[in-house]
């Protein structure tokens, strides 16, 4: 089996990598009809004509990956001449991403309507769709119309890199502050001003020794993030830079505790984002916000620890729950991993992804002519 990815992306995008990585392991080929982000229109689709031409005859599908919207049109045009199905990896909704996540478009305006336009063109182009959880697929049901019969659920998943990193022995925590670590994008969605406000909490309980909080990277709500450590005088949090990605994930490894995401936005119960997968897979023993979508993969206190969304207080608890109970945490921890790579390694969500291949080649043949 051969598989395209195609399109204007970054191969080296996480949900890109696992996806890619998944296929190897099943046995399939995959190669790239590509160009780079941000190229312009006009040369954006001539040379991605020009690189399917070379490679259509020996592609059984394309696969659109995240983000790439405005490239299913060309794919599915070209997809119903050589007869090669579509998948689309959507990730998200470009129009609630913008709109509802970050806020950044008014939800009357006209650029609005042009994301919800765009997202309904994609996903309806598509001969197959791909939803990270179910609770995402039903908004593109109830939003966009796709019959669930046209979606197929791959979890975002961990990479190879953060299995083998978290197959070595966790360092033992060995006296000093609880090392909580988050690494990721500063959205809305991640609720790092939850994080911030509970190691508030933590430090006027217990002083700024009980608990050293580490914010790895930076985005849209760092400047709030920083705001607010200054405005309580922490001296628990300590704020760096992005790091490139062996060392995030060593970062990771090497912490007590991980965070995942505590934003109360619509999205953010909809997914459960890579930087959850990636640290289970570490073995670290993680915490994050409850909701429908991570009930479909995880227990909470036996894979995880869940706490209500936007709930500084309760993440406080959990953290000195963690604290006082490092057995507990060392259990979690370890049977999180196993869940994770039980259900989203690359070699299940190769296995996914060919089986999806197969199927959506069964029910397009009439109508490419097979």
């Amino acid at each position: 089996m051969k598989v395209a990815f195609f399109g204007a992306f970054d191969p080296s995008y996480p949900r890109n990598v696992v996806l890619q990585e998944g296929l190897e392991e099943a046995g399939a080929t995959v190669t790239r009809v590509a160009v780079a982000p941000g190229t312009p229109a006009f040369v954006r689709e001539a040379g991605l004509m020009a690189r399917w031409a070379a490679a259509a005859s020996s592609l059984d599908a394309l696969l659109v990956p995240a983000f790439g919207h405005r490239d299913v049109p060309l794919a599915a045009a070209l997809g119903r001449v050589s007869g090669s199905p579509v998948l689309f990896d959507p990730l998200v909704s470009r129009w609630d991403t913008q709109v509802g996540d970050l806020g950044r478009v008014a939800a009357r305006s006209l650029s609005a309507l042009r994301l919800r336009l765009s997202d309904r063109l994609a996903l309806s182009l598509a001969d197959l769709v791909l939803c990270d959880t179910w609770e995402h697929g039903d908004f593109f049901s109830a939003e966009y119309g796709i019959p669930r019969s046209k979606l197929c659920r791959v979890p975002v998943g961990a990479d190879r890199l953060a299995f083998r990193t978290g197959g070595g022995t966790r360092p033992p925590r060995i006296g000093g502050p609880l090392r909580v670590t988050y690494i990721g994008g500063f959205l809305p969605l991640h609720g790092v001003e939850v994080a911030v406000e509970a190691a508030a909490i933590l430090e006027a309980r217990h002083g700024p020794r009980f608990a050293r909080f580490t914010l790895i990277g930076d985005g849209m709500t760092a400047p709030h993030a920083e705001r607010e450590m200054a405005t309580w005088g922490l001296r628990s949090v300590k704020r760096l830079p992005r790091v490139p990605y062996a060392d995030a994930l060593e970062a990771l490894f090497h912490a007590d505790v991980a965070l995942g995401i505590f934003g109360t936005t619509a999205k953010a119960g909809r997914v459960v984002p890579h930087k959850v997968y990636q640290s289970m897979a570490l073995g670290a023993p993680t915490i994050t916000r409850r909701s429908r979508a991570i009930a479909e993969f995880f227990r909470d206190g036996e894979h995880l620890v869940l706490v209500p969304a936007g709930d500084a207080g309760a993440l406080a608890k959990a953290v000195e729950d963690l604290a006082g109970d490092p057995a507990r945490g060392a259990r979690i921890g370890g049977a999180g991993r196993a869940s994770v790579k039980e259900q989203a390694s690359p070699e299940r969500i190769g296995a996914l992804l060919v089986e999806a291949v197969g199927r959506v080649r069964e029910t397009t043949a009439p109508k490419v002519g097979r």
